[in-house]
């Protein structure tokens, strides 16, 4: 099962879990899920890494679900689609920040694992697509929740009734790609975005990650929870350093 994914350290603080199905253009089946989500878990949970880049082999990022290893009961399916959501449950809650770099094919469940990201960046010729409905199924690994919130509800809606796909000027223009670069430097470009996320206060990032998720809120609450939060934050010693950076006219280190 290990060499389904492939997890190396490009950089300092910055750790690189790449899907390693590449005959299948990094299609998940049961093993390649799993060992993904645990790789991607391994990583966040070490305390030398500060980001974490999602990565596919062999020119694409990932083609969706394996239609030829999907499970023949519902009762199957539903437990097939609770382990995947170890995966959502982990990307979207971790206080970490996740850059997913996207070339080629990013299909179904591949799509959702980008939107899982904080950041996508996606390769000229690249494709996001949300095929479902050509199959007869329905968005997974928190499409629902996550494709909405990147690029609006009117404009998920479509992208879901009618299998849209997306190329990349596309995507950057309504937000479902953050960074278009040329298709050889997806990788380089999003080790960039890597170094920056990882240079940021960890502290105030995991706050932020999570107010953002709670989003939208009412007023009242918004206000309270941003109160809260600046309360923490005026205590830590990441305000002090960068206080103390920004009187010195030099960069925080945090």
């Amino acid at each position: 099962m290990a060499d389904r994914v492939l997890v190396d350290r490009p950089a300092e603080r910055v750790a690189r879990v790449t899907l390693n199905r590449p005959e299948r253009r990094n299609a998940l089946d049961g093993e390649l899920r799993t060992a993904f989500v645990d790789a991607a878990a391994a990583a966040l949970a070490d305390e030398a890494v500060r980001c974490l880049i999602i990565a596919g082999a062999g020119g694409h990022f990932c083609g969706g679900g394996d239609l030829t290893s999907m499970p023949e009961t519902a009762r199957a399916m539903r437990a097939r689609l609770k382990d995947g959501h170890r995966g959502v449950r982990l990307l979207l809650q971790s206080e970490k920040p996740v850059v997913a770099a996207v070339d080629g094919h990013a299909a179904g469940a591949g799509a959702s694992i980008a939107l899982l990201a904080d950041v996508i960046v996606m390769g000229r010729s690249a494709q996001i697509s949300v095929p479902f409905f050509k199959v007869g199924l329905v968005p997974d690994w928190g499409m629902l929740h996550t494709l909405p919130r990147r690029i609006g509800a009117a404009r998920a809606r479509q992208a879901i009734l009618l299998a849209r796909s997306y190329a990349s000027a596309e995507a950057l223009e309504i937000g479902l790609a953050d960074r278009v670069v040329d298709d050889d430097e997806v990788a380089a470009a999003a080790l960039d975005q890597a170094r920056i996320l990882a240079a940021l206060p960890p502290h105030a990032f995991s706050i932020v990650k999570q107010l953002l998720a709670a989003m939208p809120a009412p007023l009242d609450t918004a206000l309270e929870m941003e109160a809260l939060a600046q309360a923490i934050c005026i205590t830590d010693a990441e305000f002090a350093e960068g206080a103390a950076a920004f009187k010195a006219k030099r960069k925080p280190v945090f």
